[in-house]
């Protein structure tokens, strides 16, 4: 018995307490127990035998793979690095968090689910392989194909079962295609930021809705499409670079002179007639306390950055992948290259600088990979001088969680969702061409 057991009777007590049993009780007993056994039994074939025969064999086919829009054929360190809740198998619906006045009201999809393609479909020859940006259409790719295909050619190529697309999921195109597809991101047009007094005319309130990974310009633009009483230039005079900002302790590290670029926080907001460009500047930073991990500047310390400079890795992870899984790996790979001294190797860096009225994230060319600019991560090393746009509260988290790897690369999977990660170059080569 074991030592830790509630006292009870030992056998020799119990065998005492048993009364005689004839032989024929054990004989009446013994039938009865069998003719039971013989019954459940039979029940429980009859019981079984229909859904055995009703249940259809079914297969599956695997959702097209997803994968971060890094340019890894021409990034010799492209291999970049979440909160699992929120992280669903793919094909996923990346939703920007809810609030009132200080946070997100609705959910705001940013892309339809994706749609199941076929095992083992071949494209084209000469087709090139392409992931799939936010915003980014079937008829967007027809465009930038100079109209010479139709969105069914493109469906058939990619044996695809639907026009709907996933962010980072690959997409075979003929050349050219994906480089000419037109601007995947909401903005307005050059020049069209207005200045002066304005009429305001929200009654009871205007929605303005900001995505993770928007910069600054971009959410200047959205205002100037709602009847607020301010333009997106009187927004930008008191976010841009050496506005004064209330004294939030999340801002304790940015350095002087900096925007606030990083820390406007996505969602979708009301505004109202009586609101200002620094009461909707306010919401925004209050919104990001709000929603700033516990622990953020202890985190940040733990892996040698400020808080700042974390905000900066995140804002990047931001705009390379839009899910927690992936974007913890990704920031492993950061975090790894970082303590390496090697160059981040993100193309989104570069195309924050290349970015202008018009076109706010170009896409990048083999010509311009060595862009002069601090902001390029190809040439490089350490983290660019602010962040590149504002993220949200997942992204924040792996930012500062990221997942213990060895990897210093990775590149979009070519066979199936999300990105294939590696500890050498020779890996990573490999992983680039699918081998």
């Amino acid at each position: 018995m074991d030592a830790n057991s509630p006292p009870g009777p030992s056998r020799r007590d119990a065998s005492r307490r048993l009364a005689p049993i004839s032989g024929l009780s054990v004989l009446v007993a013994a039938s009865i127990c069998l003719m039971m056994v013989v019954i459940g039994v039979g029940l429980a074939i009859r019981w079984l035998a229909p859904a055995t025969q009703s249940a259809p064999v079914t297969t599956t086919t695997s959702p097209p793979p997803s994968t971060t829009a890094v340019a890894a054929a021409i990034l010799p360190a492209t291999g970049l690095p979440t909160l699992p809740a929120n992280t669903q198998p793919a094909p996923t619906i990346t939703r920007i968090p809810t609030s009132r006045p200080t946070t997100p009201l609705t959910d705001l999809p940013l892309v339809p689910t994706a749609p199941e393609a076929e095992v083992g479909c071949v494209p084209p020859e000469g087709w090139e392989l392409h992931h799939v940006l936010p915003g980014e259409t079937l008829f967007a790719y027809v465009l930038g194909a100079g109209g010479t295909l139709t969105t069914d050619e493109l469906i058939r190529a990619n044996c695809l079962s639907s026009d709907l697309l996933q962010i980072d999921q690959p997409i075979y195109l003929p050349p050219g295609a994906a480089e000419n597809t037109p601007s995947s991101d909401p903005i307005a047009p050059a020049g069209s930021v207005g200045t002066g007094p304005r009429t305001p005319d929200c009654v009871p309130h205007c929605p303005i809705s900001i995505r993770p990974g928007w910069r600054m310009e971009q959410i200047a633009a959205a205002i100037d499409t709602i009847p607020v009483g301010f333009w997106g230039a009187d927004f930008l005079a008191v976010v841009g670079p050496g506005a004064a900002a209330p004294g939030f302790d999340f801002l304790a590290t940015r350095p002087p002179g900096q925007s606030l670029e990083g820390f406007l926080y996505p969602g979708t907001y009301e505004l109202s007639n009586t609101d200002t460009p620094e009461s909707f500047r306010d919401t925004l930073l209050a919104a990001f306390a709000a929603h700033l991990p516990a622990g953020a500047d202890a985190a940040a310390a733990a892996h040698d950055l400020t808080l700042y400079q974390a905000v900066v890795l995140a804002s990047i992870i931001q705009r390379e992948s839009w899910t927690y899984s992936e974007q913890v790996l990704i920031s492993s790979v950061f975090h790894n290259r970082l303590r390496s001294g090697s160059p981040l190797g993100s193309t989104v860096t570069t195309m924050y600088a290349l970015g202008a009225p018009g076109n706010w994230w170009p896409r990048v060319t083999g010509s311009q990979i060595n862009t002069a600019s601090p902001y390029n991560t190809n040439i490089n090393s350490g983290l660019p001088p602010s962040p590149i746009n504002s993220p949200g509260a997942e992204t924040l988290s792996a930012a500062l969680n990221p997942a213990e790897t060895e990897y210093l690369y990775f590149t979009g999977n070519c066979r199936g969702p999300g990105n294939v990660y590696a500890i050498t170059y020779a890996e990573h080569l490999a992983n680039v061409n699918c081998e």
